[in-house]
């Protein structure tokens, strides 16, 4: 007797970093993040395995949050068959749809990648001092990858202007990582690319959207909770939120917040590296295509 049922062996891992650090989302708390690495590239049926059970991947590696003192982190899913955007996202869609290009392919490093990638960071508030900002530290986040892994990339004529890292699972897709120019914030190209890749979902056929964690009092991350409905694993469970209405962080984020943490802390990281010549704009570096990067300005 046959049947449908696919049989999806989990993956083997290896853990290939563990450490504590200052967590650059909730200042004063410590992170913890051990990287395993899978032994083979996931299959799209262990990449939506990995997904429902709350993993993130950055590069070559997967991992869950396993911070000491500090649980806020919840990650956030969208059934893209019943999400319903609000009167902002869709103007945000209006705003640039038919003004924009947009081209899926393979991750790439450029120098216009590695720039924006360096500025968005820095006006969000997340270059550390341990923040890799060079083109190998690009290439090690953003195009090594052990999932099946696309490009989405978003240009305003011939300009690159945003990109996003989207793994392609059987059922499952995952926000990986996304940057855009934050000069042209009036764009709201964020929103924008969610409600673009939400889209993509559904020709897809695929069900959930992942956007990655989010945690109720990090405004760098607070955007994630605004698509309704949407689902978030808390405790080991997947609990759907309708609308802005029964979801009890709206009422006290840090409330929300402080009750999955507790009150130990550590120093907050530093932020807000100025001066780098791979953040910085200089004509040399607004050209956008592959091939050798060269040095940074004022480097031989």
């Amino acid at each position: 007797m046959s049947s449908d049922r696919v049989v999806v062996t989990r993956p083997e891992t290896r853990i290939v970093q563990d450490r504590f650090e200052a967590c650059v989302y909730r200042a004063g708390q410590i992170a913890r993040c051990p990287a395993r690495a899978p032994v083979e590239s996931l299959t799209p049926e262990q990449l939506d395995l990995l997904l429902d059970e709350g993993d993130q991947r950055v590069g070559g590696t997967v991992f869950r949050t396993e911070c000491p003192f500090c649980a806020a982190c919840e990650p956030v899913r969208i059934d893209v068959n019943d999400f319903r955007p609000s009167r902002s996202q869709r103007r945000a869609w209006k705003r640039n749809e038919g003004e924009l290009r947009v081209e899926m392919g393979p991750p790439a490093l450029s120098r216009r990648r590695v720039m924006l990638w360096n500025r968005h960071r820095r006006v969000r508030g997340l270059l550390t001092s341990y923040s890799r900002k060079d083109p190998l530290g690009y290439h090690e986040w953003l195009v090594e990858t052990c999932a099946p892994t696309v490009e989405v990339r978003y240009f305003e004529a011939d300009q690159l202007i945003g990109l996003s890292l989207l793994d392609i699972g059987r059922v499952s897709a995952n926000s990986a990582y996304h940057y855009f120019d934050p000069s042209l914030s009036r764009r709201a190209l964020g929103v924008y690319s969610v409600l673009k890749e939400i889209e993509l979902c559904k020709s897809l056929g695929v069900r959930y959207y992942y956007l990655g964690l989010w945690a109720a009092d990090s405004d760098p991350l607070l955007y994630k909770a605004s698509y309704y409905p949407h689902e978030r694993l808390i405790s080991g469970t997947w609990e759907r939120f309708e609308s802005r209405d029964d979801d009890p962080h709206v009422r006290d984020p840090r409330g929300y917040a402080a009750r999955a943490c507790a009150g130990r802390s550590a120093p907050a990281p530093e932020v807000g590296m100025v001066g780098d010549p791979w953040i910085d704009e200089r004509d040399a570096f607004d050209s956008e295509g592959p091939g050798d990067l060269g040095d940074p300005p004022g480097e031989e």
